[in-house]
């Protein structure tokens, strides 16, 4: 007796192969350029999700302090140089100052993010913290498109850095500020390379107007990357439903980041005359659970930073991670 084939079967079989490919294809070039690639430049505490407003139906209103929202996550790193990620504590808030038509919105964050070393009897020894602050201008021009502009103060200070047991002495520092006017363009979509993986994409890029990278020893002034003389960043990120459940998900996300640094620290001549550029990332492949109002997300990723801004002399390091995520609904976007 001759079997045929049942077509449901065949049409979920080859859907499948389609997904494995894709997924196979996604996590290998992220691999690649995560592995391969030397990483540096500023390090975005708001790296790991999107801040875009949850648009509504369109009006002829103006809404005002309607909307707010907020993040929170514990991420541990493994293998990090001298275990200086071994901890990140990141938490912020958003808001919005006011919404026009329903497709247009003035928000405004804050955010931190606190490293800490596992080098004490408790295995959380805080050694440096960074902050975000930024007033971002949103529109909504579709269902598929988005674009934002705004401008964003971010700076990096040490925590007991007169602790003897630090990098190699007492009294070592280092400062970074980065303020930049930044950008972003938006897509989404409802499918991924044909398959049903909804996705949003967006193209980020800054121009750094404030820049300061302060050292002490001043002898450590000079080596390696200095952020006194970054020009601009551009890059890629995307986030992927890979599985739908009714309230939850299995999701990938990537971060990617270039980034040019001038010659000299000169407001202009520094965009003019380029002498290095960089590349920086973060990926992440997790669960998420969400409700009307929120999600968190449980995820394990890579980073892998040339430098990670934490010691005087710029210094390497890469490292595993697993994280804890919460996030509300209204602001930050998946």
């Amino acid at each position: 007796m001759k079997l045929t084939p049942k077509p449901f079967r065949s049409l979920r079989c080859y859907r499948g192969m389609k997904l494995i490919i894709a997924l196979s294809l996604v996590l290998a070039s992220s691999a690649i350029l995560l592995a391969g690639t030397a990483f540096a430049g500023p390090i975005f505490p708001t790296r790991g999700f999107l801040l875009n407003p949850k648009w509504y139906a369109k009006t002829d209103t103006t809404s005002v302090f309607d909307h707010a929202g907020y993040w929170a996550q514990v991420q541990r790193g493994f293998g990090s140089d001298s275990d200086r990620w071994g901890w990140s504590v990141t938490m912020g808030a958003i808001w919005e100052f006011a919404r026009w038509g329903g497709d247009k919105s003035l928000l405004g964050y804050t955010g931190m993010e606190l490293l800490a070393n596992t080098h004490n009897d408790i295995d959380f020894k805080p050694r440096g913290a960074m902050w975000e602050e930024g007033l971002v201008y949103a529109v909504h021009e579709s269902s598929k498109f988005d674009w934002q502009i705004g401008t964003i103060y971010r700076c990096r200070h040490d925590l007991d850095n007169i602790d003897p047991n630090g990098y190699s002495d007492i009294n070592q520092q280092r400062t970074l500020i980065y303020c930049s006017l930044s950008g972003k363009a938006i897509w989404k979509s409802d499918r991924l390379f044909g398959l049903p993986v909804p996705t949003t994409a967006w193209l980020h890029g800054d121009a750094y107007l404030v820049r300061e990278d302060y050292r002490i020893p001043t002898s450590d002034n000079g080596i390696g990357p200095n952020f006194q003389n970054l020009a601009w960043s551009f890059g890629e990120a995307f986030q992927s439903k890979l599985v739908q459940w009714q309230a939850s998900s299995l999701y990938f996300m990537l971060n990617t980041d270039f980034t040019a640094f001038g010659r000299d620290s000169g407001f202009i001549s520094r965009f003019g005359s380029i002498s290095k550029f960089t590349f920086d990332g973060h990926a992440e492949l997790g669960y998420e659970f969400h409700g009307r109002q929120g999600r968190i997300q449980f995820y394990a990723g890579w980073e892998h930073w040339e430098d990670d801004g934490q010691t005087p002399i710029p210094s390497n390091t890469q490292y595993a991670l697993l994280g804890i995520r919460v996030t509300g609904a209204d602001l930050v976007a998946f």
